[in-house]
C-alpha cells in the first residue's frame, strides 16, 4: 500500500514554530505521559518510537513513563507466576470442552486438546517454570553464543508457549517466531472488537490486568500513547485501549505508528475509534508534543498537525501535516526502559539517522 503523505495542508517550518510557541505559552501544567509499546514484537531490543517521543516530551518539561509491555509480557510468560496461572486455567478449559461436547461431537483437535490438558500436572508446570527461567538466563548472558545452549533455550520458549496456548485455545501463542493468533481476522474491525471482548482466547486481557493496569494505577498519567508498528499489534493495542477507557475514562488515549498511518482514511469511520480519543499519523514528535500540551490546556486539537481526534461534535482530521527536520530533534532517551531484561546478552540501542525516501515518493 502506498501512503499519501501530502494529504492536508503541508505546514511550513515557520507555522509549526509559531504553533510550538503558542502551545508552550498556553500549555498550562506539565503533563505526565505513559508511552506503551504493545505485543507482539521482538523482545531483543527497545523499539525506537518510545525513546524518540520521550526525548521530545522530556525536553519540553513533561514527565514520561516508558513501558515496553511487549518485553514485560514475554518475561512474564516465561516465569513461575504466569505458569501457575496457566495451571489454574486448566479446569476452566476442560469444563468448556465438556460443555461443548454435550452440544456436538468434538473435533479431533479438540479431543487432542483435552488429552494435552490432562497431562498438565503441577509437576509438569514446575519443571517448565524451571526450564523457562534457565532459558531466559541463557539468552541474557554469554551462554547465548553457545549454539547448543541457545538451541535448548529457543526450544524451551517454544515448549512453554505451546503449553500456554492450551488454556487459551483456540488461540495459538508462539515464540519464536513472535506470533499470537487469536483466531480472529485482524483486518476486520468487527472481528477485532469481538477479539477484544473474548476472555477465552484474548491473552492480552490478562496482560493488561497484570502489567498495564497496575502501572496506570501507580503512575496516574494524564495521557497514554500507544505505538502500533505491525497490523497484528491491533489486537493487543485495541484490548489495552478498551480496558483503559473502561477503568480510567478520564485519561486521554492516543494511538500512533506505521499501522495507524496506513489506516488514516478508514479510522474516522471505524468503530474502533470508540476505544481511543485521538490518533497521530506520519511522524509524531511535534504532533504528539502539541497534542499533549493541548490536552493539558483543555484546548481543541484542531491545530495539532498529523492528528485525528474525537470531540463532542464528532471525529475530525487536522488540516495540517508536518514532516520533521531530524537535525532539530533531540537524541532518543532510553531512560526508564529495563535494558537488562531484553533477550540478548549485549545491550542494543537502535538509532535512526535518516527517514523515508530521498525523493519523497515511497
Amino acid at each position: 500500500m502506498k501512503i499519501e503523505y501530502s494529504k492536508g495542508e503541508k505546514a511550513s517550518l515557520e507555522l509549526i514554530q509559531l504553533h510550538r510557541r503558542t502551545s508552550e505559552a498556553t500549555s498550562g501544567r506539565k503533563m505526565k505521559v505513559m508511552l506503551i509499546f504493545p505485543p507482539d514484537w521482538y523482545p531483543s531490543e527497545p523499539y525506537l518510537s518510545l525513546p524518540t517521543l520521550t526525548s521530545v516530551l522530556r525536553t519540553a518539561g513533561h514527565t514520561v513513563i516508558q513501558k515496553d509491555v511487549n518485553l514485560e509480557m514475554y518475561d512474564w510468560y516465561f516465569s513461575e507466576d504466569f505458569l501457575k496461572r496457566v495451571l489454574k486455567k486448566v479446569p476452566q478449559q476442560l469444563d468448556r470442552l465438556r460443555k461443548l461436547a454435550k452440544k456436538r461431537d468434538l473435533e479431533s483437535w479438540e479431543m487432542d486438546l483435552q488429552l494435552a490438558l490432562c497431562e498438565l500436572t503441577r509437576e509438569r508446570i514446575a519443571e517448565l517454570a524451571r526450564k523457562a527461567e534457565e532459558a531466559k538466563r541463557i539468552v541474557r548472558n554469554r551462554d547465548f553464543y553457545d549454539i547448543d545452549k541457545l538451541e535448548w533455550a529457543v526450544n524451551t520458549f517454544r515448549e512453554v508457549t505451546a503449553v500456554i496456548s492450551l488454556v487459551y485455545s483456540p488461540a495459538r501463542i508462539c515464540m519464536p517466531p513472535m506470533e499470537t493468533d487469536l483466531s480472529y481476522k485482524v483486518y476486520m474491525s468487527s472481528e477485532v472488537m469481538e477479539a477484544v471482548q473474548d476472555a477465552q482466547v484474548n491473552v492480552y486481557r490478562d496482560v493488561f490486568e497484570h502489567l498495564v493496569k497496575p502501572a496506570i494505577e501507580a503512575e496516574k498519567p494524564d495521557v497514554i500513547g500507544i505505538s502500533i508498528v505491525l497490523q497484528q499489534q491491533l489486537f493487543s493495542s485495541m484490548t489495552f485501549c478498551a480496558l483503559i477507557k473502561q477503568h480510567f475514562p478520564n485519561i486521554h488515549v492516543t494511538v500512533g505508528g506505521n499501522t495507524v498511518t496506513r489506516l488514516r482514511d478508514t479510522l474516522p469511520q471505524s468503530p474502533l475509534f470508540g476505544y481511543f480519543d485521538s490518533a497521530v499519523f506520519y511522524e509524531g514528535e511535534t504532533a504528539f508534543l502539541q497534542l499533549v500540551e493541548a490536552v493539558g490546556a483543555g484546548r481543541s486539537l484542531e491545530d495539532v498537525p498529523n492528528a485525528l481526534y474525537r470531540d463532542a461534535s464528532g471525529v475530525h482530521t487536522s488540516r495540517l501535516t508536518y514532516s520533521e527536520d531530524m537535525d532539530e530533534l533531540p537524541p532518543p532517551d532510553f531512560e526508564g526502559l529495563p535494558l537488562d531484561k531484553y533477550f540478548l546478552p549485549d545491550k542494543i540501542l537502535p538509532y535512526l539517522a535518516t527517514r523515508g525516501c530521498y525523493w519523497g515518493r515511497c
